[in-house]
């Protein structure tokens, strides 16, 4: 299935390269959760601390995703 993905901040990281802000890209997933998602873009649970599916946000990253869902995850934010 396929699913379209967006990364913000430091998780930018690991979108493919030339990826730009904001920008979304296109994922080959072979898993079936966000979290074998995450561990096939390449980092942990732990960095991804908000996470919207098609527009909703959720905390259970072992919900399903379904082809053609877009996905957007921001890193834990810090600021003082």
């Amino acid at each position: 299935m396929k699913v379209s993905v967006k990364l913000y901040a430091t998780l930018r990281k690991f979108a493919p390269p030339k990826t730009d802000i904001g920008e979304s890209f296109e994922v080959e997933f072979k898993g079936t959760t966000i979290s074998d998602l995450i561990e096939q873009l390449g980092f942990t649970q732990e960095l991804a601390r908000i996470v919207f599916v098609n527009d909703n946000q959720t905390s259970d990253l072992l919900s399903p995703l379904r082809d053609g869902d877009k996905v957007v995850m921001f890193p834990p934010v810090g600021g003082g």
